[in-house]
């Protein structure tokens, strides 16, 4: 599958567990680096993706991020399944609220 189709499935995936996926330039400095990931934000689910990155790391760094969710009753087509379980497990709470 190319990653495309695998950025537009596993958005997919997000939406249908009402999580908003937004790319975005996250940059930081030393004293408040930024990365990728889950958080809240006012409350709502938001996964942040770094917008600069190319495609096929945007696709691990989301997928890293729904990891931490709970799939179980998530239709996953086999080969994004196949795709979340080759990765690291992500972070299992989102990050604190903004």
């Amino acid at each position: 599958m190319d990653d495309k189709r695998l950025w537009f499935l596993l958005c997919e995936v997000a939406l249908g567990l009402g999580v908003e996926v937004r790319l975005e330039n996250l940059g930081g400095d030393e004293d408040l680096p930024a990365a990728s990931g889950l958080c809240r934000l006012r409350g709502e689910p938001v996964i942040f993706v770094e917008r600069r990155q190319g495609l096929a790391m945007r696709c691990r760094r989301l997928g890293r991020a729904l990891t931490g969710l709970d799939l179980e009753g998530v239709y996953l087509r086999p080969a994004v399944r196949e795709f979340l379980e080759s990765l690291e497990p992500g972070e299992a709470k989102p990050r604190e609220e903004i």
